[in-house]
């Protein structure tokens, strides 16, 4: 019986971090719509064999960005 108790008690912190990270990324949806617009427009015309190196330069530059932006 202390078995199951234990057990409920791991089950019900794990759904509450589950929960947690779902509203958290719940609340940052239009940040991240955003991030999502930009790259798009930003990576539309890059074949497809430079894709990769590309999307990485571009989002660290957007992150950049958006520190500056927050450091003011």
């Amino acid at each position: 019986m202390i078995k199951f108790i234990r057990m409920k008690k791991n089950e019900l912190k794990v759904k509450a971090m589950f929960y947690g990270t779902i509203a958290a990324l719940i609340d940052n949806r239009n940040n991240t719509l955003e991030l999502l617009q930009k790259m798009y427009t930003a990576l539309k015309d890059v074949p497809a064999e430079e894709l990769r190196s590309e999307l990485i330069n571009r989002l660290a530059e957007m992150i950049h960005e958006g520190n500056d932006a927050k450091d003011k």
